[in-house]
């Protein structure tokens, strides 16, 4: 009934923009003119073609990151490994958070097959998220993924899986890997977006997390040097669980040196609290910030700061960890420039 609601009050409203903007190319029109002509009818399709997209229609991403804590075999029976499966009512309570949030581009961590990422599409088509275009990255930890979901098309795919590093004489692979794809808002904007899902804080007797970590993240950086060597004015984001904060050295290697023009810029993402945690420590008790969202210098000009948050959706403590970020970006060229255009490899 509430979803009826909102669609009947979403058209009205709609509705009622038509006749504002016919009214304002045609006065004759809203005196009862029936003559409008192909020029009224044109400007009223692009109105409902930007209410029917979500947006406001002048051309903004919205763009969300969420670890989704263990999105895995969701509905399914328990397996012989032990691992439960996603409980329905966190599902519900993930699909609920995004439904409000209207996300354009979701980048996730932890998401399991690629049937659950096709169910997680599946149940936000239900409340009117249509996010039709997806990538799934396999990587050496066979339960937990990095994936993304886009209203755009995918018009380049380098994700890369194969990403090694020597520690005290053993070798180890990066876990998630990293998702590499660029999505085209439209013709002559694209924006390349590059997910993360860095080692855990928990030990290992393998070697020590934090060692590990810094390790995934220089071998982030080699991999975003080589993209901004490519295209220099790229509109590259990339985003996802650090599993480190803001100055440890993981997330200095990743971000760069300032002076060395390939620096990724954090983007500032607070509640309506104005507080900037995005994790909560049970064990600690402790709210710390884990996940965050960096731009290259190309692609900071285009961000919309005002209105990129920290979600704090009431169901986000039942959906997951961690709570999501929001990075609001408008879809057009802020500083002029060649090579601006985030292609990778297909």
């Amino acid at each position: 009934m509430r979803r009826l609601k909102a669609e009947f009050f979403a058209r009205g409203t709609l509705m009622g923009a038509s006749f504002a903007l016919m009214a304002a190319v045609s006065p004759n029109w809203a005196e009862g003119d029936a003559g409008g002509g192909a020029a009224e009818i044109e400007a009223v399709a692009k109105v409902e073609e930007a209410g029917g997209r979500g947006d406001d229609g002048r051309g903004e991403v919205r763009f969300v990151s969420w670890n989704l804590r263990n999105f895995v075999r969701v509905g399914g029976p328990l397996p012989a490994d032990g691992m439960r499966g996603k409980p329905r009512e966190e599902v519900s309570a993930v699909v609920e958070v995004l439904a409000a949030m209207r996300p354009d581009v979701l980048g996730v961590c932890e998401v399991g097959s690629e049937e659950d990422l096709g169910r997680l599409q599946e149940l936000l088509a239900e409340e009117g998220v249509e996010l039709p275009h997806r990538e799934w990255v396999g990587g050496a930890d066979p339960k937990r993924h990095l994936a993304l979901l886009s209203r755009y098309p995918v018009v380049a795919r380098a994700s890369q899986t194969g990403m090694f590093y020597q520690l005290d004489g053993t070798r180890f692979p990066v876990q998630r890997g990293m998702l590499d794809v660029t999505v085209e808002v439209r013709p002559g904007w694209q924006l390349r977006c590059c997910g993360v899902h860095l080692k855990s804080r928990r030990d290992t007797p393998e070697a020590d997390e934090g060692l590990m970590r810094r390790n995934e993240a220089h071998l982030v950086r080699k991999a975003v040097d080589a993209i901004l060597k490519e295209t220099p004015e790229v509109n590259l984001l990339v985003y996802g669980d650090f599993n480190d904060t803001r100055d440890a050295p993981a997330m200095r290697a990743i971000r760069g040196i300032r002076q060395g023009g390939g620096y990724l810029t954090e983007i500032p993402c607070a509640d309506d609290r104005g507080e900037r945690w995005t994790f909560h420590y049970p064990e600690d008790d402790a709210y710390t910030r884990i996940d965050f969202l960096l731009a290259s210098a190309g692609l900071a000009p285009e961000v919309v700061e005002r209105e990129c948050a920290v979600e704090a959706h009431p169901a986000w403590r039942l959906a997951s960890d961690h709570r999501p970020l929001l990075a609001v970006i408008r879809g057009e060229e802020r500083v002029k420039g060649k090579g601006k255009r985030g292609d990778g490899g297909r």
